[in-house]
């Protein structure tokens, strides 16, 4: 049963909101003050607080901030005998679901707790759904580490295990990663960097979506618009490979370019929020190249650009999304080489 906490300093206005919220089926408390309405909460749970604003002492808007600071998914409704523009802006900003200005009536009381009521209870159903969705990765995540925990080198055997696994949950994900993991080893040796490093920059390019196919299809595959949360989740994926690849010791350094995959040169990537040369450079090379790659391809719900327009892209995120040297030397390895023609770098800076 949905249970409201009424607030008001005045008992009989107390009174009659809460009897006519019960003689509506819902469970109320009652509390004369901010104090007493934060005592109440902490020990019992509700869903729904019912606030006044004009109290003595710490107004409703003092006890809104309290209250969403405490317990980000209450519902709260905000009552006031005035209306307040300053209390209307910060109420919007603390996420109040409704206001109701005296003198109102039982049947507009009923309807706004009832709304509120249906908005926590749709909010309780999300989280548990996407407390689902990370326990559903967790486990995929052990799962896949333990089927690859026994290997101890990073062999084309394991890779192609690995790259299997891909391609199991689909084959242009897996079409894509050999794509980039070419593109990446062309792009490091233009930049210099050969032997190890290179190999290694190339299996992170091979490997750097890996932690997709933990993600459940309801997430991966959902046509709707994603909620911030499932956001949230989607963006663990550079963790969860890091932590699949991790258990493989030969594939550690590889490990590391996938974890920082998505992180961009001014720190606004993610996990971590790393920036400029803190970010391994074969994730800087790994982050350009795919790119690239998903542009002039396309995607499912996105149609393949030309090999300009695409350079385009990368010429206008250079400097926030991605190393301007790494990008420059990319479109140069485009064109043909340091020395080749340059007409795609010098079309791309024009259409940027």
């Amino acid at each position: 049963m949905t249970r409201v906490l009424v607030v008001d300093d005045e008992p009989g206005i107390r009174e009659v909101l809460s009897a006519w919220l019960e003689a509506a089926g819902y469970t109320c408390d009652q509390a004369e003050g901010a104090d007493e309405a934060l005592d109440l909460l902490h020990r019992t749970p509700t869903d729904v607080t019912l606030v006044d604003l004009a109290m003595p002492g710490r107004d409703g808007v003092w006890l809104a901030r309290e209250i969403r600071h405490r317990w980000s998914d209450m519902a709260l409704i905000m009552v006031t005998g005035q209306q307040r523009f300053d209390a209307a802006v910060e109420g919007m900003r603390l996420g109040v679901r409704d206001y109701l200005l005296k003198p109102f009536t039982r049947t507009e009381l009923v309807h706004s707790v009832r709304r509120a009521a249906e908005w926590r209870e749709s909010l309780e159903r999300q989280q548990a759904a996407e407390r689902e969705l990370r326990r559903e990765i967790a486990q995929r995540t052990e799962a896949l580490a333990s089927a690859f925990r026994a290997l101890e080198s990073a062999s084309a055997a394991t890779l192609a295990a690995l790259l299997e696994t891909l391609g199991r949950r689909d084959a242009a994900t897996a079409a894509h990663a050999v794509r980039i993991s070419r593109m990446a080893g062309e792009l490091a040796g233009a930049l210099g960097i050969e032997g190890d490093a290179r190999v290694d920059i190339q299996r992170g390019a091979l490997l750097h979506d890996l932690g997709k196919v933990a993600m459940p299809d309801s997430l991966i595959y959902k046509t709707g618009p994603l909620t911030e949360e499932e956001i949230r989740i989607i963006r663990t994926h550079p963790e969860v490979g890091h932590a699949i690849l991790s258990v493989v010791p030969a594939l550690a350094s590889a490990a590391q370019i996938v974890l920082a995959s998505h992180e961009a040169w001014d720190g606004s990537g993610y996990p971590r929020g790393l920036s400029g040369r803190t970010i391994p450079v074969g994730s800087r090379l790994v982050s350009v190249v795919d790119t690239y790659d998903a542009l002039t391809w396309g995607r499912r719900h996105r149609d393949a650009v030309s090999r300009v327009r695409a350079a385009a892209e990368l010429v206008r995120c250079a400097g926030s999304q991605f190393d301007p040297d790494v990008v420059n030397r990319w479109l140069r390895v485009v064109d043909g080489g340091a020395d080749g023609p340059e007409m795609c770098f010098a079309e791309a800076r024009v259409l940027s």
